[in-house]
């Protein structure tokens, strides 16, 4: 199985037309159905379907498993080039850094805005999702950095804090009732019967269900949300609150959103980890020792 070959295979997939792939690879369609008819050979399993009317090409299931992994492969060797070709007198490539969502991360934003002035050819790679996954990647050696909120699994990563705490609140819209109080108590949301929205990690941190008062039945939950930004549209349609980390959509007096601290607070360390036993790229060193400098 060839590097090649799965570029190909992305390609495709992500233009679902053989014709239009071929043209962006720059070679000819009847050599890279050959390309994709030997590389299912190879595999056994068929990676697309195919179309005859509208032409397109359509990953099957085992199609879309095997593109997970081609996708982390190209990546990776990639990444791997990188590293190799950089040179002491000029760093360039790309630094990966998987991330929950926080405003923390303006602090790694900072360092990186300040590396890139002396070295404007590297580039940062930003994968956005909850902690499980990004550990995974950073595992399998597809980011150089994760950001965790509250993580608790932080023993086998290297890892600093950064300055910033998270403040845990209830993102409301500025008409809601709610949005008039200084602070929320759970017997505000109680009162109200006030529909809500957790995300997924939330529910499985102590913190937040000991201030629930260790359970979250009583309350009116109508869903749960990975990334805040489509509960956030929720929000401005007035189908919900959602209980989130401070600082991650716009919530000023110009906003449709009114962001609302708990009380008792509820604050979560965000930190910066990276593998053990593991050398840093020249990039990822050098942002590291900038953020360093920052914290």
């Amino acid at each position: 199985m060839e590097l090649r070959v799965l570029k190909y295979f992305l390609t495709i997939a992500d233009e679902q037309n053989i014709s239009r792939a071929a043209d962006l690879i720059h070679i000819t369609q009847p050599t890279l159905s050959r390309q994709i008819m030997d590389l299912e050979l190879e595999l056994g399993v068929q990676l697309f379907e195919r179309n005859k009317q509208n032409r397109k090409f359509l990953l099957t299931e085992e199609g879309t498993r095997f593109y997970n992994y081609a996708q982390d492969i190209v990546q990776l060797s990639e990444k791997t080039v990188e590293e190799f070709k950089n040179k002491d007198s000029e760093i360039f490539g790309k630094i990966y850094i998987g991330a929950g969502e926080t405003s923390a991360i303006s602090t790694v934003a900072q360092a990186f805005s300040s590396i890139k002035q002396k070295h404007p050819r590297l580039e940062i790679n930003l994968f956005s999702s909850d902690a499980s996954v990004i550990s995974e990647r950073m595992d399998k050696g597809l980011c150089d950095f994760g950001i965790f909120i509250g993580f608790k699994n932080i023993e086998k990563y290297e890892h600093i804090i950064l300055p910033q705490k998270n403040v845990w609140g209830l993102l409301t819209h500025k008409e809601n009732p709610l949005a008039k109080y200084n602070s929320i108590k759970k017997e505000n949301l109680l009162e109200h019967y006030e529909p809500l929205m957790i995300s997924q990690q939330a529910l499985t941190k102590k913190e937040l269900l000991d201030w629930f008062g260790g359970s979250v039945e009583k309350y009116n939950i109508i869903g749960t949300y990975n990334l805040l930004y489509n509960a956030s549209v929720f929000i401005k349609e007035k189908v919900c609150s959602a209980l989130t980390l401070d600082g991650i959509v716009h919530s000023s007096e110009n906003s449709d959103l009114r962001f609302v601290p708990l009380e008792p607070p509820i604050y979560s360390e965000v930190v910066l980890a990276w593998k053990k036993g593991v050398k840093l790229s020249k990039q990822a060193k050098l942002l590291l020792e900038e953020i360093f400098k920052l914290s």
